[in-house]
């Protein structure tokens, strides 16, 4: 016989009184918690619809499966306790072990709902606490429990359905962390009828859950197209509407604090897509898709609805394109995506070599960033049109401080068309992109780096380390070119077809492909006016040189307006595009009065002193004369005798044309380009004049050159000149006062 322990009966029971004391006197109470069930629940054949009970709780089975299995909590072991809970967890899962059957074997099940009047009239229950494996509550499930006044929802939980008079009757209910909710797909009307659960929030909610429930009846998958940048997408999915969703990464290194990064099907449609639709841009499968600050991982699905448009000027392309503005709402999806990288990462993991001395790996990177890099892509040309402000040819300036005027032509293509192949290509880059790539591996590799554009090159960076400076920089080579729709050779269709180009997505072939076109033939389209030449504007401005009127550029973003230069044959032959050595002109000097700055226009008002202290400026006169010293000595001008330099008057003592004198900084005067220019030989070598008279007339103190009146007419616009500013014929001479 076995051995009664009386006085373990009597503590039991002793303890059990004095609980019942604290809950509530007499009245004794239970609290229900969930605790990790470990023992089995033993069964004959685990099926769907057979009742078990496990701990305190009856359930039913739903899912019989090997991969997952599921029931519902259909209520109490003991139906006495629905008058005595305060508290109730919902467990997470039971463990059911079944003698045979599909599920023979012990195996977890999850519980994933709470089903039709489970808990229903609970009337000391005060708070419920949901498991996150839940997925719906099911009707009348906690109906008429007039104490509960707390729902406790865990966060990334389940939950996708409340089901229609789910919690009615609930008088006290106010407590209810929705947020945590964030899949919910269905809410009835009358899920929370006679509640204190705030009719706001829960209309906000509801909506939501209409939405996840919209979002739901779709699938994604997002392929990065050129992998692993995270710039281009296809996007799988049998969603027909681009504007209903867009992809967000909460969590991503490459958005600043509070920023998020994004993926989302693109407006513009590409000359080079063969589409399914379009008017929806869809390919087959999906959608073309850009990304932007992501680097993969999990992102989250969000419903967008198109509320209106703006204008925006691509500045890679020049094409001003249409966009449209979005509102965007959660929902509890989520899609992987493999880890994704921007331009910089892939350079620096590509071409980096942390063994390697800071200045060592950049210069390695910049060499793989150059032999990768393209200036341009290609794209197909649109309309050709006729500027009818602007309608003649004309020179403008250079926003580059490093470059000089253009030939500015008064036609122009209007709605050029875009290609996949050219944004596909991640390493396309002009003298401003590349510089700023490489500025920012820079303080990538260490954040302590200072980096400076270079004041005499836009294309250069100066990076300083630990006191030492080097210089980064260039711009691509190569590349594509516009294109006339016929010339398009390599089409983007997605369905894998032989000559797919989706099937060729990778750097080499992509570069391949535009280099390609850049090698065609591209025929001109007449024009009704012949092009401008830099023989003709030299012929015009003639030896003497004029001043000339032009289109100013003072901005790359497009900033400008008209303004003067001065120009002069210089005996040139060039037919560049840009007018290096094309044609004779002054830069960062004083002529004739007034300052022409270091981006060659004519500055107004400048004054003399001012940009001697902040620019160093040259001085620059016409027909100077310095007499050579009269001591039977043969002197060469830029190694050519005297008579051959042809410019030099031995009587007057005139140098002929426009000459010089640079700043030096460190005697604080102007020199003359003629003491290094002209030399004298003495045996087999070429020396200096030493001749004090030459070099003092050679020579321009500050004092002397204030009594000069050096910025007399800086206020004065000049009253002859040539008009080149595209409005008049190019050439048109311009007298006041006629």
């Amino acid at each position: 016989m076995r051995r009664i322990n009386y006085l373990r009966i009597i503590f039991v029971i002793s303890t059990m009184l004095f609980a019942g004391c604290l809950l509530g006197g007499n009245d004794m109470q239970t609290v229900y918690a969930a605790k990790k069930t470990t023992k089995a629940v033993t069964v004959d054949k685990a099926r769907k619809g057979l009742k078990v009970t496990s701990g305190k709780f009856v359930y039913k089975i739903t899912k019989v499966s090997k991969k997952q299995s599921e029931v519902s909590v259909v209520g109490f072991r003991n139906k006495s306790q629905r008058k005595k809970i305060v508290k109730l967890t919902i467990p997470g899962s039971i463990r059911i072990k079944s003698k045979g059957g599909k599920n023979k074997g012990t195996y977890t099940y999850k519980v994933t709902s709470v089903a039709k009047n489970a808990f229903k009239g609970c009337n000391k229950l005060k708070k419920v606490t949901l498991s996150k494996e839940l997925v719906s509550i099911e009707e009348a499930a906690f109906a008429g429990d007039k104490k509960l006044d707390t729902v406790v929802i865990p966060k990334d939980s389940s939950l996708e359905k409340i089901a229609k008079n789910a919690f009615k009757g609930c008088k006290k209910l106010k407590n209810i962390n929705f947020d945590n909710a964030a899949i919910i797909k269905k809410i009835d009307d009358s899920a929370f009828t006679d509640t204190l659960v705030d009719k706001e929030k829960l209309n906000e909610v509801i909506k939501k859950a209409e939405d996840n429930a919209e979002a739901s009846k779709y699938t994604y998958e997002i392929i990065p197209l050129m992998a692993p940048f995270n710039s281009y997408f296809y996007i799988k999915t049998n969603n027909p509407d681009p504007d209903s969703f867009r992809f967000v990464d909460e969590v991503t290194k490459y958005a600043d604090e509070g920023k998020k990064g994004s993926i989302k099907p693109v407006d513009t449609r590409f000359s080079d897509v063969k589409y399914e639709k379009e008017d929806t841009l869809r390919v087959k499968g999906g959608f073309i898709a850009s990304g932007s600050n992501t680097d993969g991982g999990e992102l989250k699905l969000e419903l967008g609805k198109v509320r209106g448009t703006h204008k925006v000027y691509n500045l890679t392309t020049g094409i001003t394109e249409i966009e449209k503005d979005y509102e965007y709402t959660e929902t509890g999806i989520t899609v992987k995506v493999d880890e994704l990288k921007n331009v910089v990462d892939y350079l620096i993991s590509k071409y980096g070599d942390s063994k390697k001395s800071y200045f060592e790996q950049l210069t390695d990177i910049q060499k793989g960033f150059s032999s990768e890099c393209l200036y341009s892509g290609v794209y197909v040309l649109g309309e050709q049109k006729k500027n009818e402000k602007a309608p003649y040819y004309g020179l403008s300036t250079s926003p580059h401080v490093d470059q000089t005027f253009y030939i500015q032509s008064p036609y122009y293509r209007s709605d050029s068309k875009s290609m996949l192949v050219s944004a596909l290509y991640p390493m396309r880059y002009d003298s401003i992109g590349f510089p700023s790539v490489m500025s920012s591996i820079a303080k990538k590799l260490n954040s302590s780096a200072e980096v400076k554009w270079s004041s005499s090159a836009h294309y250069l960076v100066n990076v300083t380390l630990n006191g030492e400076t080097k210089t980064y920089g260039g711009a691509g080579s190569g590349g594509g070119q516009g294109i006339n729709a016929d010339q398009i050779k390599y089409w983007y269709s997605f369905d894998g077809s032989k000559n797919d180009a989706y099937k060729k997505l990778n750097l080499k072939d992509v570069e391949a492909m535009i280099k390609d076109y850049g090698t065609l033939t591209v025929p001109e389209e007449p024009t009704d006016i012949p092009k401008l030449t830099w023989a003709s504007v030299r012929q015009t401005v003639g030896k003497e040189g004029s001043y000339v009127k032009l289109t100013l550029i003072t901005s790359i973003f497009g900033g400008g307006g008209t303004g003067y230069t001065f120009m002069y044959d210089n005996g040139s032959t060039s037919e560049g595009s840009q007018g290096w050595g094309s044609v004779g002109h002054f830069s960062n000097a004083w002529y004739d009065g007034r300052y022409i700055n270091k981006w060659e226009y004519y500055y107004p008002g400048a004054k003399f002193e001012e940009t001697v202290k902040t620019e160093s400026p040259s001085l620059i006169f016409k027909d100077v004369k310095v007499k050579l010293p009269d001591d039977g000595k043969t002197y060469y001008y830029n190694y050519s005798t005297m008579d051959k330099a042809g410019i030099y008057n031995a009587e007057t003592g005139v140098w002929s044309g426009f000459m010089t004198y640079r700043y030096d900084s460190e005697t604080g005067t102007w020199k003359s380009n003629l003491l290094t220019a002209v030399k004298y030989k003495e045996g087999y070598s070429y020396k200096s004049i030493e001749d004090k008279d030459f070099i003092d007339a050679c020579t321009i103190t500050l004092d002397e050159a204030k009594a000069m009146e050096i910025d007399k007419n800086t206020d004065k616009e000049p009253e002859n000149y040539y008009i080149y500013d595209r409005v008049k014929q190019p050439g048109t001479h311009y007298t006041a006062g006629q």
